[in-house]
């Protein structure tokens, strides 16, 4: 844990750092209507992240939690459009996200097949099955009067809403991996899952419930994007945001072989990610060179995680 609170150090001060180069050569980027922008967008992206750091403690990862938050959220617009009371639309949703979750939890639990090729394999299908029956168009519009619904993407005194929400979900997920006895099951399971299974740990519902837990916190991001904009854009699911989300836990200290990082890895990591998007389309930076910058810096945060891991392993190994 001491090496994660190092690196959630360096990676928020790089991202004040960041921050303070973009304040002097990026004409509005310290106003007060881009810092509102700047909030918002580091909510939805930190909101998902959450979710995806629970998945890769626990020694996995999910690679269809843009798209089940689209259909999910998607599904909670249909019926709001439909003339159902949002209250209903919203649970409806939410069992829905909770369905999809279970079920990658079962592909990588009961089949055993590992969770890249699972998640990557079920965004297709719930993608498919999605677009084939109740969303065959790729814009879903909310209408104006989507009463409580919309409230998630206004402003609340000043602050937006989604803000609140990330602050929200950020305490809750703390709470649940730091104070309780599932959340440090969890852990133990990303760490070393034979060990787990030795010590009697339910290792297959654990698996389950990371993926269960991750799909319900990008559900309420999919709620937050949808509120935002008064509408789903299925398109979303073929852009790079799923791998901006890793970026955000990854980066943040989150280790990719489980079993290490912590919500304040997520709050580092989306600092430092939001800032950096942020400052990119104030520049009007070539979306293309966006994405080599991205995939630069995440593979530079796979490569020092690996390197930290190994010497975490020798040092076990000599006793240190």
């Amino acid at each position: 844990m001491g090496r994660n609170f190092g690196q959630e150090r360096v990676v928020m001060c790089f991202a004040l750092l960041l921050a303070a180069v973009f304040t002097i050569a990026v004409p509005g980027f310290a106003s007060w209507d881009n810092a509102m922008a700047l909030l918002r967008s580091i909510a939805v992206i930190g909101v998902l992240g959450l979710g995806m750091a629970v998945v890769i403690i626990g020694g996995g990862i999910d690679l269809s939690q843009i798209v089940v938050a689209l259909v999910s959220a998607g599904g909670a617009a249909l019926m709001v459009n439909a003339g159902f009371d949002v209250s209903v639309a919203l649970l409806t949703g939410l069992l829905v996200a909770l369905l999809l979750g279970a079920a990658n939890g079962i592909f990588v639990a009961c089949f055993g097949i590992p969770s890249l090729f699972a998640t990557l394999a079920s965004a297709l299908l719930f993608m498919g099955l999605a677009r084939s029956t109740v969303m065959p168009s790729t814009i879903i519009n909310l209408p104006p009067g989507g009463g409580s619904f919309l409230f998630l993407g206004a402003n609340w005194s000043g602050i937006p809403v989604p803000v609140i929400v990330f602050a929200g979900c950020a305490l809750a997920v703390h709470l649940f991996l730091a104070r309780t006895v599932p959340g440090r099951f969890i852990y133990a399971l990303g760490d070393n899952p034979s060990a787990a299974w030795l010590a009697g740990l339910p290792v297959r519902w654990l698996t389950v419930m990371t993926f269960v837990f991750a799909a319900a916190i990008g559900y309420l991001g999919g709620l937050v994007m949808v509120a935002s904009t008064a509408m789903v854009d299925l398109g979303t699911a073929k852009s790079t945001m799923v791998f901006d989300v890793i970026l955000v836990a990854v980066a943040g200290g989150v280790s990719l072989a489980g079993g290490r990082g912590s919500v304040a890895s997520v709050l580092a990591g989306t600092m430092f990610v939001g800032v950096l998007l942020n400052g990119m389309a104030l520049l009007d930076v070539n979306s293309q060179v966006q994405t080599i910058i991205k995939g630069s810096l995440l593979l530079t945060a796979i490569v020092f995680d690996s390197r930290l891991r190994s010497q975490d392993e020798e040092a076990e190994q000599q006793g240190v």
